[in-house]
C-alpha cells in the first residue's frame, strides 16, 4: 500500500484545480486532475484502492505504460489514424 499524502484543505484542492485546467489541456490535464484527486484519496486514507485504479487504468493508456501516460491519449491517435486512413481510401 502506498503512504498516504498529506491532507489539503478544499481550497488548495480547488486552487490546484483551477491552476492545472488555466495550464494544461486534453489529456495531460485529465492525468494531472487524476492525480491530485489520488493524492487526496491517499491522504484520506484510500491509498490501496488507488494502487488498485492504478493498476487497473494503465492498460488503457499503453500496455507498456506505467500509468500514469506520459504521451498523447492512445484513443485519440487511434482515431486520427482511422480518420486518415478513411481519407485516403
Amino acid at each position: 500500500m502506498t503512504k498516504p499524502a498529506p491532507l489539503m484543505t478544499a481550497q488548495e484542492f480547488a486552487d490546484r484545480a483551477r491552476e492545472i485546467v488555466a495550464t494544461m489541456r486534453g489529456h495531460a490535464a485529465h492525468r494531472a486532475i487524476d492525480l491530485l484527486t489520488n493524492d487526496v484519496l491517499r491522504g484520506l486514507g484510500y491509498g490501496e484502492g488507488i494502487d488498485i485504479f492504478e493498476a487497473q487504468v494503465g492498460h488503457w493508456h499503453e500496455a507498456d505504460a506505467v500509468y500514469p501516460h506520459a504521451g498523447p491519449c492512445p484513443d485519440c491517435e487511434r482515431a486520427a489514424t482511422e480518420a486518415e486512413r478513411r481519407a485516403a481510401a
